[in-house]
C-alpha cells in the first residue's frame, strides 16, 4: 500500500536522514520535506499525507501547533513526533494530545521508522477496504474521501447531490460524541431518521471516526432551527452537541462540519451545557492571544520562584482568559488551556526532580485547572514544610531578586539574623550554602531564558544578575555542562 508522507525538520542531516530512509523503505511511499512548521502546514494543505514526521520544536509554527491546525482539516492524518532529549517528557506526553508515536532522536533506528509506516500502510489498507461503498450499512456516509478530495471544484457539491441532498434548500449539521461502532451508528442512524421523518425534512448521517464524533445532516423546508433542537434533544445523552449556523450551498458542507464541529468542541469549557450554537460563539470577542502569553509566563516564573500565592492566581487569570473562547480561538483555546496544565506539571517535575505522571488528556478546562491547583499546593506543602520561618523569607528573598548583586550579609540582615548563624542555619535547613544556591539558582533561571527567549547571552547574563558574560559563560559550562550557545540550541517549546 503506498503513502503519502510529509517530514518536517529544522535540523537538515534529521529531515534528510529521515527522507532516506523512507525511500529506501519502498517505492511506493512518496515523501516531501519542510524545514519549519508555516512551510509544512502549506505543504500538507496541498499534499494531504496520509503521514507526518514533525519536529516538536521549530521556529514559527511548533509541531503540536502544526498537528491541531492540520487535524481540523485532514482527520485521517498520522503524526509522529520528533524529540531531542530536552524535549523527550514533553514530546511523551505530547502524544496523549493526539500524536500516534514519538521518537527520541539520538536514539532514533531506520527499523523504528519501517515498523512505524509498516502499521500505518497497514491501517490506511483497512480503512480503504472497509470504505468500499460511501454509505455504510447502517445508513452513516463515509466521510474519508471527502476529506482527501476537498478542494477539488465542485467536489462538495456532487457528493451531496449523490446521497440526495437537495439543491438550494437549508441544512444545519449538529456534532454529536460517538462514532466508536457500527451499532452506534445504526442506533444514531435510526434516531436521526424517525426524527427527521416526524419533521418532514430529510437527515442524513456523516461519519468521521479519526475525530470522534457523528455528524447529522438536516435539511428542510420549514422551521430549521426548531427541527434542529429537535433533533439535538435525541441525542443529549451522548454528551454536549454543537450545532452550525444555517448554510445555503451543498458545496459549503465542509465550512458546515467545521461549525458544528467547532461548537461541539467548547463544550471542553461548558461540559453542562446540553447544545451549543456555533453563532454563540460567533458573537464573542477575540481572545487577546499575546496578554495571555505574558501572563502565562509570569505565572510559570512564578512558580519557578517559589512564590505560589501569586503563582495560582496567575494560572486562574490564564484559565479565565480562555474560559469562553469566540468562534476562531477554540481550537488554539483547548490547546493552550491543556498546555497550561503540562507546562505547570514540567515545573512541577523540575522542582522536584521526579517526573508526576498526573498529565493525560485532560477531557475538560476544570479538569486541567484542578491538576494545575494540586500540583501547585503540593509544591508548597512541600516547600514550606522543610524551613523555618525565616529561611523560607531568605529563599522568598533569593528569588525575587537574583538579577541584583546580593550577598549572604544582605539575605542575613533581611530576617534579623547575623551573618555567622544565617550561615549555618541556611546549610543546614537547605543542603547547601547561600552562594552555591545563589549560584544554581541563577543558572536554572538562564537557562529557562535561553531555551524559551531569543535574547542575546549577554542580556540573559545581566538579567540572572552577571555583568560579565565572558564568566558568566565559564560558570555555566561548569555547572550545566554546556555552553549557553549549546544550551541554545536545544531550545525546547
Amino acid at each position: 500500500m503506498g503513502l503519502n508522507i510529509v517530514v518536517v525538520d529544522d535540523e537538515t542531516p534529521i529531515c534528510e536522514w529521515l527522507v532516506y530512509c523512507i525511500r529506501r523503505a519502498s517505492p511506493d511511499y512518496r515523501v516531501t520535506a519542510a524545514a519549519n512548521g508555516d512551510e509544512a502546514f502549506a505543504l500538507i494543505t496541498a499534499e494531504k499525507p496520509d503521514l507526518v514526521f514533525t519536529d516538536i520544536c521549530m521556529p514559527g509554527m511548533d509541531g503540536l501547533e502544526l498537528m491541531r491546525r492540520t487535524l481540523e482539516v485532514l482527520p485521517f492524518t498520522v503524526f509522529a513526533i520528533l524529540t531531542n532529549y530536552a524535549e523527550f517528557t514533553y514530546a511523551r506526553r505530547a502524544v496523549s494530545l493526539g500524536a500516534k508515536e514519538y521518537f527520541l532522536k539520538s536514539e532514533l533506528r531506520a527499523a523504528d521508522i519501517e515498523q512505524l509506516l509498516s502499521q500505518t500502510a497497514a491501517a490506511k489498507t483497512a480503512i480503504l477496504q472497509a470504505k468500499t461503498k460511501e454509505v455504510y450499512p447502517s445508513g452513516c456516509i463515509d466521510l474519508y474521501k471527502f476529506y482527501q478530495m476537498q478542494g477539488t471544484p465542485h467536489f462538495a457539491d456532487q457528493f451531496w447531490a449523490e446521497q440526495g441532498m437537495w439543491a438550494d434548500v437549508p441544512y444545519r449539521v449538529l456534532c454529536i460524541p460517538g462514532g466508536n461502532s457500527q451499532e452506534e451508528w445504526r442506533r444514531t442512524a435510526r434516531l436521526a431518521q424517525e426524527a427527521g421523518a416526524r419533521g418532514g425534512g430529510s437527515v442524513y448521517t456523516a461519519a468521521a471516526t479519526e475525530k470522534g464524533h457523528e455528524y447529522l445532516v438536516l435539511q428542510t423546508r420549514e422551521r430549521l432551527s426548531e427541527e434542529m433542537e429537535r433533533l439535538a434533544a435525541f441525542f443529549t445523552d451522548q454528551g454536549s452537541a454543537g450545532i452550525s449556523g444555517v448554510i445555503e450551498k451543498r458545496g459549503d458542507f465542509l465550512e458546515a462540519l467545521r461549525q458544528a464541529g467547532t461548537a461541539q468542541a467548547s463544550s471542553f469549557f461548558q461540559p453542562e451545557k446540553p447544545v451549543i450554537h456555533y453563532e454563540e460563539l460567533a458573537t464573542r470577542p477575540p481572545i487577546a492571544r499575546e496578554a495571555f502569553f505574558a501572563r502565562k509566563r509570569e505565572a510559570l516564573e512564578l512558580i519557578v520562584q517559589r512564590r505560589y500565592a501569586e503563582a495560582e492566581a496567575g494560572v486562574e487569570a490564564c484559565l479565565a482568559a480562555l474560559s469562553r473562547p469566540g468562534a476562531k480561538d477554540v481550537a488554539w483555546a483547548i490547546d493552550n488551556c491543556r498546555r497550561l496544565a503540562l507546562s505547570v506539571e514540567e515545573r512541577y517535575d523540575q522542582e522536584t526532580e521526579s517526573p508526576s505522571q498526573l498529565m493525560t488528556v485532560q477531557t475538560t478546562a476544570v479538569q486541567c485547572g484542578q491538576l494545575c491547583r494540586e500540583l501547585i499546593e503540593k509544591l508548597r506543602q512541600l516547600r514550606s514544610g522543610g524551613c523555618s520561618p525565616r529561611i523560607a523569607e531568605a529563599l522568598a528573598y533569593i528569588h525575587q531578586h537574583y538579577s541584583q548583586n546580593i550577598s549572604m550579609a544582605e539575605a542575613a540582615q533581611t530576617v534579623f539574623l547575623s551573618p555567622e548563624y544565617f550561615s549555618r542555619q541556611f546549610k543546614e535547613e537547605v543542603g547547601e550554602n547561600f552562594n552555591a544556591y545563589l549560584t544554581l539558582y541563577r543558572l536554572d533561571r538562564a537557562q529557562e531564558l535561553l531555551r524559551r527567549t531569543d535574547l542575546r547571552i549577554a542580556e540573559v547574563a545581566e538579567r540572572v544578575g552577571y555583568t560579565t558574560p565572558g564568566y558568566f559563560s565559564r560558570l555555566y559550562k561548569r555547572y550545566k555542562g554546556v555552553t549557553p550557545e549549546k544550551e541554545r540550541m536545544s531550545k525546547s517549546c
